[in-house]
């Protein structure tokens, strides 16, 4: 059985001459590879494993394919011009983790969300799941829980940790063997749909200025020719905007199985 290589796939990808329907089909190629294709390993005591992936790509070419919620980009958080991050990097934000393929040579900004994932506890040989009422990350039960699966995103903190100083890559990627399907693209969480306003900055689109007929031409399913792509919304301080219509989310079928070794 073959052993998919991330890196390696990541290696390859270019954005060169592409639009976000092209991308768009690029990222559901990749998916499988991020929840099904390996884990993180953190140190001798845990491993991660995504589940559902939202992917952010964002050129700083003016006339690139822009996705302004990006955290890391010029001008957001830093006046001017940021490093790039090398190929692989753990990007730790306020919406959780993200696994970072950046390029400097094609000038865009791309990682993945870890939106959903579960845990396997070494050492205990089980799942941990996230407790509400314990508020901490517990032994996973069959005849509590649904699913070993966590879509606590934030809370991940608790366990990728300890990023130890001058003693080499405690956390890293291994690669796996097995290749699962995902669902149906979909629509990232709570991402706005921006536009460009009358002085030329970035803003959220609201559902009261929304024009139906400009989105539908606009957007479309690329994986299915003719099919438009349903508007979305979601509410965030007592505003209501419109979701990006980007289908940029992805989503293993099956939970992940017990680890055999």
């Amino acid at each position: 059985m073959e052993t998919l290589k991330l890196k390696e796939k990541l290696k390859k990808f270019s954005s060169i001459g592409k639009k976000v329907e092209d991308l768009t089909k690029e990222f559901a190629d990749l998916a499988p590879y991020f929840i099904s294709g390996g884990y993180i390993k953190v140190r001798e005591d845990y491993r991660i494993y995504p589940t559902t992936v939202e992917f952010y790509f964002h050129s700083e070419d003016k006339d690139g394919v822009h996705d302004p919620i990006v955290y890391h980009r010029n001008n957001k958080y830093v006046q001017g011009e940021i490093p790039y991050f090398p190929m692989f990097t753990l990007h730790a934000h306020d919406s959780g983790y993200d696994i970072t393929f950046e390029n400097p040579a094609e000038k865009y900004r791309a990682s993945v969300l870890i939106r959903a994932y579960q845990v396997w506890d070494v050492k205990q040989n089980c799942w941990l799941k996230w407790g509400t009422k314990e508020q901490q990350f517990r032994k996973y039960d069959e005849k509590e829980d649904e699913t070993p699966i966590n879509t606590q995103v934030l809370y991940l903190k608790y366990i990728l940790n300890g990023f130890t100083m001058g003693s080499g890559n405690l956390i890293d990627w291994f690669d796996a063997e097995k290749k699962e399907e995902t669902k149906e693209p979909d629509q990232r969480k709570n991402v706005p749909l921006y536009k460009i306003n009358k002085d030329g900055e970035e803003e959220k689109v609201e559902i009261k200025d929304f024009k139906e007929e400009e989105f539908a031409s606009r957007f479309k399913n690329p994986f299915k020719e003719g099919q438009k792509i349903t508007p979305k919304s979601f509410s965030s301080q007592k505003k209501y905007y419109v979701n990006d219509p980007r289908l940029w989310s992805f989503v293993r079928k099956e939970p992940v199985p017990k680890p055999t070794k």
